[in-house]
Order: structure tokens, then sequence, then C-alpha cells
């Protein structure tokens, strides 16, 4: 099994230590998916393609949203918020929108870390593309 967010919103949560803040959605948003700030200051579930590389990302959402809803979002720190992880695997967004990977996507935007197979640590940083 691979990492994928948990459609299970309700298996979605910060855990201690967890950094939270609050933004409004700019598009429909599931518990656990990736977000990115906009350039309005708003969020939506981003990408380690093209996104990625001129919008930061912000941190995984916390629960389902609509458009125009608020929606905390675990900014840095441990959340439950995925299925299959492997311990101890850096974390990167994928190039599926609000996906996260164990292997980079192309821009390869690293964003935390696996603790264990349900839990993430958000850690946002970006990654050197591999030398050639």
């Amino acid at each position: 099994m691979s990492i994928a967010y948990d459609t299970t919103a309700a298996n979605v949560k910060p855990l201690q230590g967890a950094i939270i803040r609050r933004y409004t959605a700019a598009a429909a948003i599931d518990a656990g998916m990736a977000v990115y700030l906009s350039a309005n200051d708003t969020v939506t579930k981003c990408d380690g393609n093209a996104v990625a590389s001129t919008l930061p990302f912000v941190g995984i959402a916390l629960q389902d949203v609509a458009t125009g809803d608020r929606v905390d979002v675990v900014v840095f720190g441990p959340v439950n918020s995925v299925t299959g992880g492997t311990a101890g695997s850096l974390l990167y967004l994928s190039d599926t929108a609000g996906e996260v990977a164990e292997s980079a996507g192309t821009k390869q935007f690293q964003i935390g870390f696996v603790e264990n197979a349900t839990v993430i640590f958000v850690s946002p940083g970006r990654l050197a593309a591999a030398a050639s």
C-alpha cells in the first residue's frame, strides 16, 4: 500500500505540538489534503508540479470544506492525516493536486517526513534538483 491522504475526515487530527492556522478556502478541499496559499490570501489544494514552483505550500487541511469556508491547516508539526506511510520516509508534494508522496514530484518540493503509517510531520522546505 502506498501513502495517501486519509479520506475519512474524522481520522484527520492535529497531534500535540502542531501549529494550526485558519484560512479561507478558494475551492473545495478535503481533510488531509496538502494546500497552498494563493495570491488572494486563500488556500487550495496544491501539487508538486506547477503550483509548488510559484506559490507556497502552507500545510495540511484538517477538515472538508467548500469554497469560501474557513479551514484549519497544520502549518508545522505532527498530524494524523495519511494511510500507508513508511516511517522515516521524507514526504513530498505529489504531482496530483492535494496528494502527498514518499517520492519527489516534478519540482521536488519536500513538506516533511513520515512518523508512522498514519502520522506525518509537516516541515516545509525545498530540495534542490538532483545532480545529473
